[in-house]
């Protein structure tokens, strides 16, 4: 379960270093910035490998600094390495120590076993010589004397079989104790795989506050609606205090205070009022409210129920429709805010007239180049898939819909050339009619044909 929790934990921060490196690379390339001499495009794939590096490394360290033994972990690993590696030829070393002595108590106990028989075969001698024990009683004081000599060695050796299995004893005592070591080293590291885990829980924690934060922007617009109806009702309140100050002469003064008291509430909300306008003006302008299908002979009052059902589900009043000249469907209308005024959000329209772009089949964009790496096919792609979308905006689309080639496709594309060698031709084809009122479908695909400028060498329909 450890492993695959920090493999998890792995995928999901390269998930995020790939989406926020594409969306870096993709802020960059539209506003056409340049670094060091270098292309717009190139500037994009540059900025997208820096702000991965740099996501990678503030997480790296982020990690490094919540969890302290994680770290001193990590950075022992060599030290831990070295250790096991170690005590592994240690063990080695004293297993094959151990099989030496092994063999050598096996020879000692064949030695011993030899001696008991040669000791058998001496008492049969003696029990042979007793019957010749007056002619022999010389030859039987040599054969006592040689069968206590025997003896004495057989005790050596006994004794020396006992040091041995001494040894061997100790030897299995420290050969445990290595084994504990290790255990101890591996405990540290699924201490590491904890802490990964609560890293992750942390990440869960932050996700939720985002939310928490998201529910208190809500609050305080619903407060702004309540502080415009408090307003109200304080002029209102003010009103029937004039009133009553011209009808009752004795309550001048009270009154004169309390109305000098609700001007002073007033000015402050008022002033709270006018932040919050500036505020929602910020916020107003250039907000996307979506895009609107318009049918045929459909035009300004269709656009202006959109914009209203969709201004009030923002929080506004209402909204207030700016066309520079009028519309007529069939098409498109992007709205976009464009500023506030009296609590009604006004909305800009962009239309697009609804008309037949491109065929289906019809090729947008093509290259023909030699395949290499993964890392050029992705930049010919991505060169197709700019070629692309400004073809799409020349046409008449929508910005919102000249978003070719999005990470799916992209990874589709360099699946078709992934494993294929030689030259190749590459374009970007219309899988349907292409209209401008509709998000075209587009997809790389293999072409044939002549070779481009790039390759001067004769190339084949790639199958």
């Amino acid at each position: 379960m450890t492993f695959w929790a920090l493999l998890v934990l792995i995928l999901l921060l390269s998930a995020l270093v790939a989406y926020l490196g594409d969306k870096v690379a993709k802020w960059a390339g539209k506003r056409h910035y340049r670094l060091f001499g270098l292309r717009p495009r190139q500037t994009a794939t540059l900025v997208a490998v820096l702000t991965g590096v740099g996501i990678a490394l503030f997480s790296y360290l982020g990690f490094l600094l919540v969890f302290r033994e994680a770290r001193e972990t990590i950075l022992e690993a060599e030290a831990i390495r070295q250790e096991r590696d170690r005590l592994k030829v240690e063990r080695e070393d004293l297993l094959r120590a151990k099989e030496a002595l092994e063999a050598e108590a096996a020879q000692v106990l064949a030695e011993v076993t030899a001696l008991r028989t040669e000791r058998k075969e001496l008492q049969e001698a003696l029990e042979a010589a007793e019957a010749l024990r007056r002619r022999r009683e010389a030859e039987l004081r040599d054969l006592e004397a040689r069968l206590k000599v025997l003896q004495g060695q057989v005790e050596g050796l006994k004794g020396r079989l006992r040091a041995l299995e001494e040894e061997k004893v100790r030897l299995s005592a420290l050969l445990s104790a290595r084994e504990r070591a290790l255990a101890e080293r591996e405990k540290a590291l699924r201490s590491l795989a904890e802490a990964a885990r609560e890293a992750e829980a942390e990440a869960k924690r932050r996700r939720e506050e985002r939310a928490r934060l998201e529910a208190d922007l809500a609050l305080l617009q619903a407060r702004l609606r309540e502080a415009q109806r408090e307003r109200q009702a304080l002029k209102a309140e003010a009103e029937a205090a004039q009133a009553r100050l011209e009808e009752s002469r004795a309550e001048l003064r009270r009154t004169e205070e309390r109305v000098r008291a609700l001007l002073q509430q007033a000015e402050v909300l008022q002033g709270e009022r006018g932040q919050l306008a500036q505020r929602l003006a910020r916020l107003s302008q250039g907000l996307p409210l979506g895009e609107v299908r318009l049918g045929a002979e459909e035009g300004r009052v269709a656009l202006e129920r959109a914009a209203e059902r969709r201004a009030l589900l923002q929080g506004f009043r209402g909204a207030e429709l700016l066309l520079e000249e009028e519309v007529r469907g069939p098409g498109v209308a992007v709205l976009e805010g464009a500023g506030y005024r009296e609590g009604r959000l006004l909305v800009r329209a962009r239309f697009y007239p609804e008309r037949r772009a491109f065929a289906a089949r019809e090729v947008l964009a093509s290259a023909t180049f030699r395949l290499s790496t993964p890392a050029r096919h992705r930049e010919v792609l991505e060169g197709l898939g700019e070629e692309a979308r400004r073809k799409l905006l020349e046409a008449g689309f929508p910005p919102e819909y000249a978003t070719f080639p999005s990470p799916e496709e992209l990874a589709r594309g360099l699946a078709l050339l992934e494993g294929r060698r030689g030259v190749a031709r590459v374009g970007v084809v219309a899988v349907q009619d292409l209209r401008t009122s509709e998000r075209p479908l587009l997809a790389f695909q293999l072409l044939g044909g002549p070779p481009g400028p790039e390759v001067p060498v004769p190339t084949r329909e790639v199958r």
